[in-house]
């Protein structure tokens, strides 16, 4: 086999490439990692495409190729007036913790507004919402991202599947599933023991929580030959270094169905829950954060656990740390990780040495 050069992988010359050169070097790849190819296909979303491959490891994984890039990732505050960053309604929704009273409904719509406007000129309340962006998005610069491997979907943590068989033969769980169908349900859980739930083909599967730690994680995705994405590695897979917010740009659009927002009458089909301009599924779901790892430290991107959310912040404030610049400061990680709300994803690192 012909080798790759490794400038190939990187933009803009992967761009520059044509497609049949591309299709000969993203064959080459899979060859090299042993990975089934499963198809070639342009990825876009947010304006942003990449034409790459998708393909299936040994042990049942999809992988898609991201193509490496020196980006501005980060997010500068400074001297940014908020007015210039965001439009009214995301200020108003920005605003509308910070006014006294508000969550006892009280006000008119006309007081409401007022209060908005009086609140957004409020210097102590700028400041304090200034400080809270600061401290919580990575600051801006530039970086090396190499090409890399990416899992196409999110794992979760800690659930470990049941067999068909097991499920069978438990007489407790069968008699949960008959109650659950009973009174029309499609889950049943027990709180990090147990969760049984039909599939789409009617059929119950389950699953047992089983308690690990970060570490073990790790271990686990090492002994694999795998390894977890870094903060900026992360970054750079869900906003392909875009100079905004959110890869969208810095406004939440209200048109969105997103999720945990019942009341946007939404049907389950989510407007973020789709493939980027990469190939990748990001959960952009503020309560499913994913691991990072950098310099022997855990730490979380995507999601602050859902507490903006569940603190009754509203939709903009909750719905913040999906950007691809948020890092949760006030997190505190400890050893074991949370099945409920903590994912991964795998990566593989391309080296010079794979590809010469």
């Amino acid at each position: 086999m012909n080798p790759i050069p490794i400038k190939k992988l990187y933009n803009p010359q992967y761009d520059l490439l044509s497609t049949s050169d591309r299709i000969e070097l993203l064959n080459k790849i899979g060859k090299i990692y042993n990975l089934e190819l499963i198809c070639f296909k342009e990825f876009t979303a947010f304006g942003k495409s990449t034409y790459t491959a998708v393909y299936r490891s040994h042990d049942g994984i999809e992988f898609v190729f991201v193509p490496g890039d020196t980006v501005t990732l980060g997010f500068d505050f400074k001297n940014k007036p908020f007015q210039d960053i965001f439009n009214d309604e995301n200020l108003a929704e920005l605003a509308y913790p910070f006014v006294e009273g508000y969550e006892e409904e009280i006000f008119s719509e006309d007081d409401v507004q007022t209060k908005i406007r009086e609140t957004l000129e409020d210097e102590e309340v700028l400041s304090n919402i200034e400080t809270y962006f600061k401290h919580n998005f990575t600051q801006e610069d530039e970086f090396v991202i190499h090409p890399l491997l990416v899992q196409k979907e999110y794992s979760e943590t800690c659930w470990i599947p049941i067999s068909d068989e097991t499920l069978r033969q438990n007489k407790e769980w069968q008699q949960m599933i008959k109650k659950a169908e009973e009174k029309g349900v499609s889950e049943v859980m027990v709180h990090n023991t147990v969760c049984l739930y039909k599939t789409d083909d009617s059929n119950w599967c389950g699953k047992l929580y089983e308690e690990t730690t970060f570490k073990k994680l790790l271990q686990d995705i090492k002994d694999n030959r795998y390894s977890l994405p870094t903060q900026r590695e992360w970054e750079y897979l869900a906003g392909k270094g875009c100079r905004t917010i959110f890869p969208w740009g810095n406004n939440i659009d209200f048109s969105m169905n997103l999720k945990h927002m019942e009341w946007m009458d939404n049907d389950g089909d989510y407007t973020l829950e789709k493939e980027n301009f990469f190939g990748l599924i990001i959960g952009d779901d503020p309560y499913c954060r994913e691991i990072v790892y950098d310099n022997d430290v855990f730490s979380y991107k995507g999601g602050d656990g859902g507490r903006n959310l569940c603190g009754g912040l509203g939709i903009v404030w909750g719905y913040l740390p999906i950007s691809p610049y948020f890092q949760d400061r006030e997190v505190g990680m400890g050893d074991y990780i949370n099945g409920g709300y903590d994912f991964f994803r795998r990566i593989i690192r391309i080296v010079d040495d794979s590809v010469k």
